[in-house]
């Protein structure tokens, strides 16, 4: 399975964001982890369980500040992380249904992996970019 190492090309040049997406990036390598390890369900369910309530309370800071500033891109960085939810909640049906699989492991690994990754060079960096070109300090 694919690890995230932090370094700072995935920075955004906003602490709390850089903070939180360390974390996430903590979560998906411990669910990656426990699905590559052939952990009991239980335990990969609460570590998907974890992850799914850490990118909501992640995404939810976000869109609080996006909101807050009058971001211009909000609808579409919206739409990308209520996509990313509902692809978590298949995620979690298709791992209920099938169990850890050595595909589903994969598949959710090289996903997750991907997205995040995508997620914050391609829409995530504007967002800081935006926040620092207006002298905006995110503190929650």
């Amino acid at each position: 399975m694919v690890a995230i190492k932090w370094d700072e090309s995935l920075s955004v040049g906003v602490d709390l964001i850089d903070e939180q997406h360390k974390m996430l990036i903590e979560r998906i390598n411990d669910m990656s982890a426990a699905l590559n390890r052939h952990h009991a369900a239980p335990k990969i369910i609460k570590t998907l369980d974890f992850l799914i309530e850490y990118t909501d309370f992640h995404f939810g800071t976000e869109e609080k500040h996006m909101v807050k500033n009058h971001y211009p891109a909000f609808e579409a960085h919206k739409k990308a992380h209520d996509d990313l939810k509902v692809t978590l909640g298949h995620l979690e049906e298709d791992f209920m249904e099938e169990g850890a699989t050595e595909d589903l492991a994969g598949s959710i690994n090289v996903f997750l992996v991907n997205w995040l990754i995508n997620h914050i060079h391609a829409i995530d960096t504007e967002f800081g970019k935006f926040l620092r070109e207006q002298g905006i300090k995110m503190r929650e």
